[in-house]
C-alpha cells in the first residue's frame, strides 16, 4: 500500500526548496488528477488571484511510465486558472514525464515569485533556481534548444514564450516544440512567477518490480496499440482524422460556430496531406501509436520546410472558426502559436472574434475570414499585447467580447471556450461542457465518442446521464494513471483495475475505483465553489440556446437543465448541485 508521497516544494520568493511527505492513503497509488486535487487542497489558498505569487503550480508525472507501459509517457499540471478563475488541469506527452519520474519525486510544487527571470532545475538531489535573464524574451523553440544544449543526457524542458511573459490569459507551456500544456493560461502563471522554464535531468531508468498480473496487462495493451483496428486510424492520421468524421456528422464548428461543416473540408482533411507534404510519424516513447505528425512540404516556395502537423483542435479553430482553407496554412499558424506560447484553441477562437468584429463593423481594422497573414498578425499582437486589439484579446474570450460590446457571441462554459465538437448537434457534449470541472472541455469524458458511435440512441435521461458518469469515471481514472486518451478504447475496467493494483501494491476493485472517482470529482467541485463557482455555472453559452446552426437546431434548455440536475443527484450533490461538506 502507498502510504506517503514525496513532494518537492520550490518557493521562488524565498529562493529555497524543501521536501515534504503527504499522506497517500485513499489515493490507491494514483497520481495525476487524484493527487493533484490533494496538492491544491494542501498548498493553495483558494482566495488568491491566479496571477499572484501565492498561486501554486503542481506537476505530477505518470507513475506507470517507470514500468515502460505504452501510453503513459505523460504528466499533469494543476493550478488555479487565470482565464477561468477555477480549477485547471492540463496534460502533455513527451519525455518530461519519464525524466521527472526517474528523479524520484512524486510531485513538484512551485509557489512564490522570483524577483528576476529564473528557471527551476530538478534532479534526484532536489531543486536549483538558476538565472534566466538571458532567456527572457526568447521564443519557446529557441529557449528549449539553448537549455538542452547545456544539460546532460536524459534531460527535458518545459518553457514559456512571450505570451506567458506578458501574462496573456491563454498562454501555454511548451515541451519539445509540439507538446502543449495549453488550456486555461498555465503559461501566464509561469510568467507571473518570472519562471521561464522548468528543466529536469534523470539519473537513469528506475526499475520497479512489476507484478505478474500487471505484466500480462502491459503486454496486452502494447499488442493492442500495435495491431488493434480501433487505433489504426489514429496511427495513420492522428487526431486530424476527426476533421472528416465531424464534418460528415455536421458537428465541425465553422465560421465561429455559425455552421456545422466547412465547405473547404477537403483541404483540411489529413487524408489529403500526402498530396502536398511528406508525412512522418513520430511517437512519445514507448508508445506504439506514432500519432504525432511531422510534415515536410513538397510544394510551393517553401518546399523542403519541416513543420509540425496540427492537431484536430487547431484545425477546428483556424480552419473552422477562422475559415483558413488549407491545412498547410493551419500548420504554419500552429507553429507560430507554439513558438509564442499560445493555446491554439483559445488563440484561434480569439482570432475569430477579431474577424467577426471586423465583419460587424465593431473594428475598423482586423483580419478577414481565411486571411492567414492577418490572423498571424493578430496572434502576434495577442502574444505581445502590442496593440489595443492585442491587449483586449489577451484578457480571454469573455472579457474581450465584453470590451467589444459583443458578449452575445460568447461560446464559453465557466469561462473556457469549447473544443471542436458542436454542442447543438452533439447534445452529449453540451452536457459535458456544462458539468465539466474546468469548463468547456472535451477530454475529461470524451463523450463525443459515445455519441458518434450511437450508444446513446434511445436512452432516457437517467440512462443517458449514467452513461456520461461511467465515461467520466473511467477517464478520471486514466487521468489518475496519467494515460494518453488514445488508449481509452483499450483500457477496459479490468485493465484499469490491474494497473491501479500495481501502483497500490495491493488488489483493488472496480467498485473502489468508482468510489475514488466520485470522491475526486466532489473534492474538485468543493474547491471550485470556494473559488466562487455556483451551480448556475453548470451550463453552456446562451448563444447555443438561442441560435441554430445550418446542421442543428438551438439547444433545448429544459432538456439540458434536466440532465444537469440528474447528474448532480447521481454525484451526491442533491437537487441544488451543492456537495455536502
Amino acid at each position: 500500500m502507498v502510504d506517503a508521497r514525496s513532494i518537492l516544494v520550490v518557493d521562488l520568493t524565498a529562493g529555497s526548496s524543501r521536501v515534504e511527505q503527504i499522506d497517500g492513503a485513499g489515493t490507491l497509488g494514483l497520481g495525476g488528477k487524484v493527487l493533484g486535487i490533494r496538492l491544491l487542497e494542501r498548498y493553495l489558498d483558494p482566495a488568491v488571484d491566479p496571477l499572484a505569487s501565492e498561486n501554486i503550480i503542481a506537476l505530477t508525472p505518470s507513475r506507470l511510465v517507470a514500468y515502460g507501459m505504452s501510453g503513459t509517457d505523460r504528466f499533469g499540471v494543476f493550478t488555479k486558472s487565470p482565464l477561468t478563475g477555477i480549477w485547471l488541469e492540463t496534460y502533455s506527452g513527451g519525455s518530461f514525464a519519464k525524466t521527472l519520474c526517474e528523479t524520484g519525486w512524486d510531485a513538484l510544487v512551485i509557489t512564490g515569485a522570483a524577483p528576476a527571470p529564473v528557471r527551476v532545475h530538478i534532479d534526484r538531489e532536489g531543486a536549483r533556481m538558476l538565472p534566466a535573464d538571458d532567456l527572457w524574451g526568447k521564443d519557446t523553440f529557441a529557449t528549449e534548444a539553448e537549455l538542452l544544449a547545456g544539460l546532460g543526457r536524459r534531460s527535458s524542458a518545459l518553457t514559456i514564450g512571450v505570451a506567458g511573459e506578458k501574462l496573456v490569459r491563454v498562454a501555454s507551456v511548451m515541451h519539445e516544440q509540439a507538446h502543449t500544456l495549453g488550456r486555461g493560461g498555465l503559461g501566464a502563471v509561469f510568467g507571473s512567477k518570472m519562471l521561464k522554464a522548468v528543466t529536469a535531468t534523470s539519473p537513469g531508468p528506475a526499475k520497479p518490480h512489476a507484478q505478474e498480473q500487471f505484466v500480462a496487462t502491459r503486454r496486452e495493451v502494447s499488442a493492442l496499440a500495435t495491431d488493434s483496428p480501433v487505433v489504426a486510424a489514429y496511427r495513420k492520421y492522428g487526431t486530424p482524422i476527426m476533421v472528416s468524421v465531424l464534418n460528415e456528422a455536421g458537428t465541425f464548428p465553422t465560421d465561429f460556430f455559425l455552421k456545422g461543416a466547412a465547405p473547404h473540408r477537403a483541404t483540411l482533411e489529413a487524408e489529403h496531406w500526402p498530396e502536398w507534404a511528406t508525412v512522418e510519424h513520430h511517437t512519445c516513447s514507448p508508445c506504439q501509436l506514432r500519432c504525432r505528425k511531422r510534415l515536410i512540404l513538397t510544394e510551393g516556395p517553401e518546399a523542403g520546410r519541416e513543420i509540425h502537423g496540427p492537431e484536430y483542435e487547431t484545425l477546428y479553430t483556424f480552419g473552422g472558426s477562422c475559415m483558413v482553407e488549407h491545412a498547410r496554412d493551419v500548420a504554419k499558424l500552429n507553429e507560430r502559436c507554439n513558438m509564442l506560447g499560445i493555446d491554439t484553441i483559445s488563440g484561434g477562437n480569439l482570432a475569430a472574434i477579431a474577424i467577426k468584429a471586423k465583419q460587424l463593423g465593431v473594428l475598423d481594422e482586423g483580419p478577414e475570414p481565411g486571411d492567414v497573414e492577418g490572423i498571424a498578425a493578430t496572434l502576434e499582437a495577442l502574444a505581445t499585447r502590442s496593440t489595443s486589439l492585442g491587449e483586449t484579446l489577451a484578457q480571454g474570450m469573455d472579457d474581450a467580447l465584453a470590451d467589444l460590446g459583443m458578449s452575445d457571441w460568447s461560446i464559453t462554459s465557466k469561462g473556457l471556450d469549447p473544443a471542436g465538437y458542436e454542442p447543438r448537434r452533439l447534445k452529449g457534449m453540451a452536457l459535458s461542457y456544462a458539468v465539466n470541472v474546468r469548463g468547456a472541455c472535451h477530454l475529461r469524458a470524451t463523450f463525443y465518442k459515445a455519441e458518434l458511435s450511437g450508444i446513446l440512441d434511445g436512452l432516457d435521461d437517467d440512462a443517458y446521464v449514467q452513461t456520461y458518469i461511467d465515461w467520466e469515471d473511467r477517464m478520471l481514472l486514466m487521468d489518475g494513471l496519467t494515460m494518453c486518451r488514445f488508449y481509452r478504447d483499450l483500457m477496459t475496467w479490468d485493465r484499469i483495475v490491474s494497473c491501479v493494483s500495481q501502483l497500490n501494491g495491493a488488489p483493488v476493485t472496480k467498485e473502489e475505483l468508482e468510489i475514488l472517482s466520485a470522491e475526486t470529482i466532489t473534492r474538485i467541485r468543493r474547491l471550485n465553489m470556494t473559488f466562487g463557482l455556483t451551480p448556475a455555472d453548470d451550463t453552456v453559452a446562451e448563444r447555443f440556446f438561442r441560435d441554430p446552426t445550418d446542421k442543428a437546431p438551438a439547444l433545448d434548455r429544459a432538456e439540458l437543465e434536466r440532465r444537469v440536475r440528474i447528474y448532480w443527484v447521481k454525484r451526491g450533490w442533491g437537487d441544488d448541485g451543492r456537495p455536502p461538506a
